[in-house]
């Protein structure tokens, strides 16, 4: 069971991962999933090789005591598992490491602080996740500013009465 808990850890993360476990009858929860991980991490992992790493906080007890997750992205491992979400945890923590190139991280000011000062010689990325939620949060704004009956269709009706209609009509409109 250990073995499929890193598994399922390993490509979904904890929260996804421990729904999936509960579904197929083997209950498990998202920090013994994420124990799991940093258990089964390599020694070598741990040490100064590292040149990505990303960093992100999680719940221990559903939004009541948070930890800080580094994960080395070359290798798609979690490399360390920390204890709180705190600048000065974070930062000890990069310092320790000077191999690091790149911090890709959310858009928290505590995470960016620790990055500035625990590896000042790393760039600093906002990871994809991040990037789509913010995407998806500015769309969302300017459909709500503008209303739906407002914004400037994508596709004229020309070309939209055409795409419903055959496909030959389609591309001969388009050439």
């Amino acid at each position: 069971m250990a073995e499929i808990v890193r598994l399922i850890g390993h490509k979904m993360g904890g929260r996804p991962g421990e729904y999936l476990m509960h579904r197929l009858g083997m209950p498990v929860s998202d920090d013994t999933i994420l124990r799991q991980l940093k258990r089964n991490n390599p020694a070598s992992m741990q040490e100064d090789n590292i040149r990505v790493v990303g960093i992100d906080d999680w719940s221990w007890r559903h939004s009541s005591r948070y930890g800080t997750i580094m994960v080395d992205l070359e290798r798609q491992s979690v490399v360390d598992v920390l204890d709180d979400r705190s600048v000065e945890s974070a930062k000890a923590w990069l310092q320790e490491r000077p191999t690091i190139e790149v911090v890709s991280r959310d858009r928290c000011g505590l995470y960016a602080q620790a990055a500035r000062e625990g590896t000042p010689q790393a760039r600093q990325v906002a990871d994809r996740f991040h990037l789509v939620q913010n995407l998806r949060a500015a769309i969302k704004e300017q459909m709500s500013v503008y209303g739906h009956a407002h914004v400037r269709p994508i596709l004229s009706e020309d070309a939209i009465a055409s795409a419903t209609g055959s496909e030959q009509g389609l591309f001969s409109q388009t050439r």
